[in-house]
Formats: structure tokens, sequence, C-alpha cells
């Protein structure tokens, strides 16, 4: 069983010199390239070269945050004081802004919307200060670079 439409596009082709069939024939191709260049490669293409730029970005970051983390571990103070004073002190240095709740020996601290080259560096400052992170919470933020941190500091 054939279609009409098929049925009919056959007799209009049919109908067509030698020299119009090649060049509807060359015209389907064409098309048929565009459409897959448009809609299947060029995305494909653009998402790699998306995927490259951002893994270049945290691999930069990283190599940062060896060099930064090995600077800050030698020249960080003990922390001095109660941690809900001491540690926002600490942060500030970084350009972090951490919320705080807790008392006496340990303090949970969160931090929204901080860039992961500067919590890296403030989490190893924090340790080297002599405090005990018993745990901590990364997740990805908003935008890129941008992360969400929660942790229980224990004092020294």
């Amino acid at each position: 069983m054939r279609s009409p439409a098929l049925d009919n596009a056959a007799v209009w082709m049919a109908s067509r010199s030698r020299r119009e069939q090649a060049m509807i024939a060359f015209l389907g191709g064409l098309i048929i390239i565009a459409v897959v260049w448009l809609l299947i490669l060029r995305p494909l293409l653009d998402a790699r070269a998306a995927a490259i730029g951002r893994i270049a970005a945290y691999e930069q970051v990283m190599v940062d945050v060896r060099t930064a983390g090995g600077a800050v571990s030698t020249s960080t103070a003990a922390l001095s004081g109660p941690l809900q004073e001491a540690i926002p002190v600490q942060a500030a240095t970084f350009g972090i802004v951490p919320t705080i709740t807790g008392d006496g020996d340990s303090a949970e601290v969160s931090v929204t919307g901080a860039r992961y080259d500067a919590v890296i560096p403030w989490l190893a400052a924090l340790e080297a200060s002599g405090a005990t992170l018993s745990s901590v919470n990364i997740r990805r933020g908003a935008s890129e670079g941008v992360v969400d941190v929660t942790l229980r500091v224990l004092q020294p």
C-alpha cells in the first residue's frame, strides 16, 4: 500500500526533465546537510567548546588553590576568643561572610554564594589555625565558580 501523497510526488518528479530532477535532488541534499549541521553538529560542537572552557577554568582554580593553600597554612595565626567572633574575622580576610550558630566549643558555619577559589584557602587557614572541621559540605552555587558551604567547627 502506497500513500497517495507519495504517488503524487512520484508523478510530479517524473514529469520534470532530467536536469530539473538533478537540481531538485542536489537542493534536497543541501537542505539535509544544512539541517544536520544546524540542528545536530553545531550544538554538539558548541557544547564541547563550553565544556572545554569550564574544565580549563576548574583546572586554573585548582592550581590557584594549591599555590594559595601552601602559603595560607604557613602564615595563619591561631583562633583567639570564641568561635562566633574569631571565625568571621578570619573569613573576612578571604572576602567571605559566614553565618554562625552554636555556642561554646563548637559552631555551625554556613556560607552562601562565596567564590570557590576563596573558600578552599579559607578552610585551609581555618584548619591551620588549630580548629577542627568535623564536617564540611560544599555544594555548587547558582553561578559558575560560586559555592554554598556548611561546616561544623570545633574549638582548638
